[in-house]
């Protein structure tokens, strides 16, 4: 179909840029998960890494921490390269041997997925109770996580949390 105006070239090719912006849409969201379901797989490791401090469960944690060995965590008690360091300073040393009970709520949740790297951020209440003494605490901070997406899955590969400075 040949055009025989200015005007029917345009129309033409108007029709023609609306089917390929229509395609290109189309193509984008069949072609790429939708973020909410990246968004989902990272949730689930980060609720089973609240599982896991809640229970101070070794088990969990092994399957949802990476086992490399650029894995760091920062917190105000010391920074912990490794797995091995980890799985030792953070999940038995603090977690099992400080505390008879812990319980981590976390609040403000926010997931950010880009590619197979993750970032997440959220607000805490931490409770429990000591091991020495039998004395109950209460704390409150922030954390953040980074994920990376192996073969099994999520796993987190970086972990800092802070907590607010003590009043004046």
């Amino acid at each position: 179909m040949q055009p025989r105006t200015l005007e029917d070239a345009k129309k033409i090719s108007n029709r023609i840029s609306s089917s390929l912006r229509v395609f290109v849409v189309a193509f984008f969201f069949v072609a790429a998960p939708p973020a909410s379901a990246q968004d989902a797989a990272v949730r689930q490791t980060f609720d089973r890494y609240i599982e896991s401090v809640n229970g101070a469960d070794l088990t969990i944690a092994s399957q949802i921490w990476s086992h490399t060995t650029d894995v760091i965590v920062v917190t105000p008690f010391g920074r912990f390269a490794g797995w091995d360091a980890v799985q030792k300073s953070v999940y038995v040393d603090f977690l099992k041997n400080s505390f008879t009970e812990r319980k981590l709520q976390p609040s403000n949740v926010a997931v950010v997925v880009n590619g197979d790297t993750a970032w997440l951020t959220f607000d805490w209440t931490f409770s429990g109770k000591m091991t020495a003494n039998g004395q109950t605490i209460a704390s409150k901070g922030w954390e953040s996580h980074v994920y990376r997406k192996g073969r099994d899955g999520w796993r987190i590969v970086q972990l800092h949390y802070s907590v607010p400075p003590p009043p004046q």
